[in-house]
């Protein structure tokens, strides 16, 4: 009997559903429109490409030899900005358009012949991150064997091309990632998952709390006992109302998803992120249920609180923990703070089970993550059944 109230009590929050799925589906879309891909494609070493933009300020014989032989490096991807536009450079690392911005300095050309390293050339980039590590490497084996050419006594010229061939002769290199490197069809399901602490949040404490704190209202609960039903009874159809509710948003999610980026979201990466996705839902509700049962004086305090912590928790964790923001981006001290944070553990794992960001598949991270967020959820619960206890203990007095 309570279970089938509860569900037949959903339909009357459908409209909130639907507000933060239109939510999702133009911020899902948007993004994927904006993001080529994250760490480029799949034909060089390890399937990694780092996006990369050059800004040849010398334009010189020498310069543009550089700037020929960046474009044949494995590794890299040339990519243009119009540098004339004010924060273009900042916009391109931001979105990942480009991954590392070089600016081939005035003079380059002159300051290589008499071996001077300053103001040679300048970048930007994410520090420490895999691009960072691949681009200087290739720039630095440039730089370095044109300098010892032309200290063989080569002209600047002739030596920056005898580098260039130099460097061609290659190490024949065959690659294999049995479970990491980065696949560019892979976009849509790494933003798609990566959005999901958001808008599940959202979603779920929207849908949730409200019914929790509707059935465990005291009036309620008094014309519910008048059945043959007991108090746990009662609960656990509760419970099991609102998983159903839960697992039923999760689904609309994935259909959403499906649609969304072409139905790559069930790759050889979807068992992780299912599970992850799954655990983070229980922590959606069990966080619901902690809220539902605080609040289950009145229908009006219950919603004003809903949207005071589902905004507040779940921007605020969107954007600390890195799902509006790559983590590469946040300081160190915000990083900190976010590890108190389950979305952060999220996103976290997100990173490592698509090799983006930086990150490298690590099985040991992603089930470390993923019982960290198990840990959140469980502690919740049972902030939830002591809540329940509490309450239950002053009604009866």
């Amino acid at each position: 009997m309570v279970f089938k109230t509860y569900l037949k009590l959903i339909p009357s929050y459908i409209g909130i559903a639907v507000m933060y799925m239109a939510i999702f589906s133009v911020l899902l879309g948007m993004t994927m429109m904006g993001r080529s891909g994250l760490n480029g494609s799949a034909d060089s070493i390890d399937g990694f490409t780092t996006m990369l933009a050059v800004n040849d300020k010398d334009n010189t014989e020498e310069s543009r030899t550089f700037l020929s032989y960046l474009e044949n490096c494995p590794n890299i991807k040339m990519t243009d900005i119009d540098f004339d536009k004010e924060d273009a450079v900042q916009d391109s690392l931001y979105y990942r358009k480009a991954e590392y911005v070089l600016t081939i300095n005035k003079g380059f050309a002159e300051a290589l012949g008499t071996g001077e390293t300053e103001n040679l050339l300048s970048s930007q980039v994410i520090a420490g991150s895999a691009s960072e590590v691949f681009a200087e490497s290739c720039i630095n084996s440039f730089v370095s064997a044109a300098r010892l050419y032309i200290s063989g006594g080569y002209d600047t010229r002739s030596a920056c091309e005898e580098a260039a061939k130099t460097l061609e002769n290659r190490v024949q290199v065959t690659g294999f990632s049995a479970k990491g490197g980065w696949d560019n069809n892979d976009t849509g399901a790494y933003l798609f998952y990566n959005f999901i602490p958001y808008i599940m949040l959202m979603m779920i404490l929207g849908i949730l709390v409200p019914t929790f704190s509707s059935f465990l209202n005291e009036e309620v609960k008094s014309r519910s006992f008048c059945a043959p039903i007991s108090p746990s009874g009662y609960m656990i159809q509760i419970i099991c109302g609102a998983f159903i509710i839960s697992l039923a948003a999760a689904g609309v999610l994935l259909a959403a998803g499906m649609i969304i980026t072409g139905g790559n979201l069930f790759n050889k990466h979807c068992f992780y992120s299912l599970i992850q996705m799954f655990v983070f839902l229980m922590f959606c509700l069990s966080l619901s249920a902690f809220i539902g049962i605080l609040c289950s004086g009145t229908a009006k305090k219950a919603n004003y609180v809903t949207s005071m912590v589902s905004n507040v928790l779940g921007l605020g964790m969107s954007f600390l923990c890195g799902v509006f923001v790559s983590q590469s981006l946040l300081g160190e001290n915000i990083l900190k703070a976010a590890k108190f944070l389950p979305a952060y553990w999220y996103i976290r794992a997100n990173n490592v089970i698509f090799g983006a960001d930086g990150a490298v598949f690590d099985e040991e991270t992603v089930w470390a993550a993923v019982g960290i967020q198990a840990l959140f959820a469980l502690a919740l619960l049972a902030a939830a059944l002591l809540a329940a206890h509490i309450k239950r203990g002053k009604e009866s007095k």
